[in-house]
């Protein structure tokens, strides 16, 4: 891994599934509208085992791992010149790395400017909501920005939506996200929610609890939030969403008609300990559009 260079490169994992391919488009767009190098990266494990039936003949080769390895190289370079016919002018990179998946692209976040994994594998029915242990595991140790091309319904033209709230994470999210909504001419739909107990509800229905003053507070505080975005875009379209309940399924509700979801990696509710929260984990679960994951 130590001589693949994933400075400044958006770089793609893929499997050679159906599911990666996805992947692999996404990826290869943003690279062809940011001018970006695409790198193509296929891990393969450091102890491969054969398939069923095919162990016998790889013991008496002797070089499974140079054979696979060939195989992959040459599917690899088939999925390049696959993407070159779709964007002739991108610059498209490829690399077969030993080692563990999930590894490899988290170390990949540290320097490259966007790492981008399908939700799930091939042995996961699409439309099974869950996700992959690959997937999973990187966006929960990456350095830098993670997108997850999660469900199957793409909506291109969408809003861009963010999830806010007080978090230094949810402020590069924020940030983010507005830059993505101003460079393609999307409006910007923002994102938050606030939630009680089940004490303060029962206060509400008695009539000593007011809700409407907890959603002002709480659209006051969206609107100091996004004072630098419409100082830094004053023409940007945003619109805002404020209301009590999850924040999870508010922006999974939200996916059903955006081209892309951004996310702090933990909100203001969240431990240090935890390196992705539950409305993150939540979002990129469910999310029907692919949601890109930010840390602080």
């Amino acid at each position: 891994m130590s001589d693949v260079d994933f400075t400044d490169r958006i770089v793609v994992g893929t499997d050679l599934s159906h599911p990666a391919r996805g992947a692999v488009d996404w990826a290869a767009q943003r690279a062809a509208r940011d001018g970006k190098v695409l790198l193509i990266v296929l891990v393969l494990p450091e102890l491969p085992l054969p398939r069923k039936g095919h162990v016998f003949a790889a013991m008496r080769d002797g070089n499974y791992l140079a054979q696979l390895t060939e195989r992959a190289e040459k599917k690899l370079a088939g999925e390049r010149d696959r993407v070159a016919m779709d964007h002739p002018s991108l610059v498209i990179e490829t690399a077969v790395v030993e080692g563990i998946a999930s590894y490899v692209l988290a170390r990949a976040t540290k320097t490259a400017t966007m790492v981008v994994i399908a939700a799930r594998g091939e042995r996961v029915p699409v439309g099974v909501r869950a996700l992959g242990g690959t997937a999973d595991a990187v966006a929960t140790h990456a350095h830098g920005p993670v997108a997850v091309v999660t469900g199957t319904e793409f909506h291109p033209d969408g809003p861009i939506v963010v999830g806010v709230d007080d978090s230094t994470a949810a402020r590069a999210a924020m940030e983010f996200a507005s830059e993505e909504a101003s460079r393609t001419n999307k409006p910007l739909r923002v994102v938050h929610t606030w939630n009680i107990g089940p004490r303060e509800l029962h206060a509400a229905e008695l009539g000593t609890y007011d809700l409407t003053t907890v959603t002002e507070a709480a659209d006051r505080a969206v609107t100091e939030w996004l004072a630098p975005t419409i100082s830094k875009y004053p023409m940007l379209s945003i619109d805002r969403i404020v209301a009590h309940g999850s924040a999870g399924q508010a922006l999974v509700e939200q996916s059903k008609d955006a081209s892309l979801v951004v996310v702090g990696s933990r909100g203001r509710g969240g431990f240090t300990a935890l390196l992705l929260g539950s409305t993150s984990k939540e979002v990129l679960r469910q999310s029907h559009s692919p949601v890109v994951v930010l840390r602080g």
